[in-house]
């Protein structure tokens, strides 16, 4: 038996997509399309490389899908979506926090993980590896100023209260 994708069905009410629209667009979000059945966001280099997508895949659409919740998915044209994933979020609030975290880290709900923020920039002696989009570092045992993750030269927050990117 083949699973079959859940297909985006379902139309959003227009106030929902007047108000996610404006929100992505608030977080700096480049909206290529929006209707009732669907949102479609243009991917940046650094989202597609969080999402590792397809070098056809351009696009993130977001849309309701036939079990009542709202899916995303990549697409090369907007309009066909191999893969859905569900999303969440039950306000266009709620839904695009959830887009913007899934765009910078490729996951809609934040994991139970701690971040280190350098308190002064990352020296070139530094070896730990700068992964996540708030700037936070993942300190590693052989890197002399964050090693062993006992220096206090970072600043731990967990990935819930991620603090914007520094620009």
């Amino acid at each position: 038996m083949i699973d079959q994708p859940t297909p985006i069905t379902d139309e959003m009410p227009e106030e929902w997509i007047t108000e996610l629209v404006a929100r992505l667009e608030a977080d700096g979000h480049d909206i290529a399309d929006a209707h009732e059945s669907a949102v479609v966001i243009r991917l940046t280099p650094t989202s597609r490389t969080v999402l590792a997508a397809d070098d056809s895949d351009r696009l993130f659409v977001i849309g309701w899908a036939d079990d009542g919740d709202v899916h995303w998915g990549l697409s090369a044209d907007g309009v066909h979506v191999p893969v859905l994933r569900p999303l969440g979020g039950d306000s266009p609030s709620g839904i695009a926090g959830r887009v913007h975290r899934v765009l910078t880290t490729g996951r809609p709900v934040p994991r139970d993980l701690r971040h280190a923020l350098p308190y002064a920039a990352v020296s070139e002696g530094c070896v730990c590896p700068v992964v996540h989009p708030c700037g936070g570092i993942v300190p590693d045992a052989d890197c002399g100023e964050h090693g062993g993750r006992r220096s206090p030269v970072v600043e731990w927050h967990w990935e819930a209260d991620c603090p914007p990117a520094s620009q």
